[in-house]
């Protein structure tokens, strides 16, 4: 496990060609049934929706809000933890499963005493009802258990949260994890992630993949993230994102999301509603 920053001067582990495939679950929450709670994170999902079509990934889940409380798959606890087991089902080992989610994250009080701040870290997911109580949250604990638990044996996971309080929202630090595990986080546990019109992880991260994909469609983990915080440094300096991983070392392991400048001319782009999960999920 670890926590780092450094130049690239490794050989980076190819990606490309390796017969593997990326297979990626994209939670993105507007909250607008919670006056006061308003963001704009489909946004966010719509540019992880482009970055995936660019790197040539067709095995997309979408869940999102914008249909509204008793809308279909509303993004619930429940419902957000069935796409990603559903999603999680046709892994093969030498894959990549990603999950990004784009929405609130908040602090509750420890319940088991895992954590040292006395905080656990949670994704905010509406109730059924669309309200946002601590009964309704999805808790880091259980999702780390899950996650673990749904990826098959032998693929690698990644993890991108472009919400508050999210820098140990994996448990990476606590959790054994039987998967090599890799986590990018808008902002400390501490500290609130910038909504600018998109979350500022998210916005950061898309021009660092265009910015790299000038030079070459295979680039590594490490280098995602030290480019990426370069560009979120100038667009929000009061929070600061945080990479923790467990497994490969990230300056030797390439980005499963990677893509060339031909790509970007390719134009590549996909209407959300393609992602969705037509089967009911909140059913199961």
């Amino acid at each position: 496990m670890g926590s780092c920053c450094s130049v690239e001067t490794e050989e980076v582990e190819a990606w490309k060609g390796s017969g593997g495939e990326v297979h990626i679950v994209i939670v993105a929450l507007d909250y607008e049934y919670c006056p006061g709670s308003e963001l704009t994170c489909h946004v966010d999902a719509q540019t992880m929706s482009t970055i995936a079509g660019r790197a040539g990934i067709t095995n997309v889940t979408l869940n999102t809000d914008k249909d509204g409380v008793g809308g279909f798959n509303f993004p619930t606890r429940k419902v957000l933890l069935n796409h990603l087991t559903m999603a999680s089902r046709s892994c093969q080992p030498g894959d990549w499963f990603v999950f990004f989610f784009a929405g609130h994250g908040i602090n509750i009080p420890d319940a088991n005493g895992d954590e040292v701040s006395g905080f656990d870290q949670a994704f905010v997911t509406p109730s059924r009802a669309g309200k946002l109580t601590k009964e309704s949250v999805l808790i880091d604990d259980e999702f780390s258990r899950a996650i673990d638990m749904f990826v098959p044996e032998g693929v690698r996971i990644l993890v991108i949260c472009d919400c508050c309080h999210s820098g140990s929202i994996c448990d990476i630090d606590s959790y054994k994890y039987d998967h090599d595990i890799y986590q990018f986080s808008a902002a400390q546990n501490d500290e609130e992630a910038a909504d600018i019109g998109g979350g500022v992880l998210t916005t950061a991260l898309n021009k660092a993949l265009v910015d790299l994909s000038w030079k070459t469609a295979e680039y590594s983990i490490q280098t995602v993230f030290d480019k990426t915080n370069e560009y979120a440094r100038k667009l929000a300096a009061e929070q600061h994102l945080e990479f923790q991983w467990k497994g490969t070392d990230p300056r030797t392991l390439a980005w499963p999301l990677g893509y060339g400048t031909k790509d970007i001319i390719a134009g590549r782009r996909t209407e959300l509603s393609a992602y969705e999960v037509r089967e009911d999920l909140a059913a199961q």
